[in-house]
């Protein structure tokens, strides 16, 4: 089994197998969020960390870039919860984008347990300006999430790149 999957990241440059990509599951329609005009995006049910965390971890193949993860949204009133698991120790997290006039949003960085990420150690990054949030731990391992949610009242498209490298055996 591990020489099949291995010839399938290999062959796909780690997208789409083994659970490296994060494809949308049956039973993962779009759904509305707690506001009435918002359509949350195919990664449902992801409002919580235990539905983060069930969700089981992404990640990509070391030193093939970020995994990117296009056409999310963040409905008022409602978290997006992105499971990833990096090997030790790697720089791990993740770039938030979205179209500033669209309204903020808040990102944080998490541990297994939902606690806060430390991000400074000499060479953590943590860059927030309107329209993009990156924040990347220089040396991690291991499971970690990030949580995605607006403090306005209207939804907010937006794209993630995680950073969670693995390494092929």
């Amino acid at each position: 089994m591990r020489l099949s999957c291995l010839g399938l990241v290999l062959v796909s440059l780690g997208v789409g197998a083994c659970g490296v990509y994060d494809e949308p599951r049956s039973g993962d329609e779009p759904q509305g969020g707690n506001a009435p005009d918002c359509v949350d995006d195919a990664k449902e049910n992801d409002d919580t960390l235990e539905q983060g965390l069930a969700a089981g971890p992404i990640g990509h193949v070391f030193n093939r870039g970020p995994l990117s993860l296009p056409g999310r949204v963040a409905c008022p009133g409602d978290e997006d919860w992105i499971h990833a698991r990096a090997d030790c120790c790697s720089a791990s997290g993740a770039r938030v984008s979205w179209d500033a006039a669209q309204g903020p949003l808040e990102v944080e960085l998490l541990d297994a347990a939902g606690a806060p990420i430390s991000l400074d150690a000499p060479d953590d990054i943590v860059q927030r300006q309107p329209g993009e949030v990156y924040l990347l731990r220089a040396r991690y391992g291991g499971s970690f999430l990030v949580r995605v949610r607006t403090p306005a009242a209207v939804a907010v498209p937006y794209s993630v790149e995680v950073f969670a490298p693995f390494y092929l055996p």
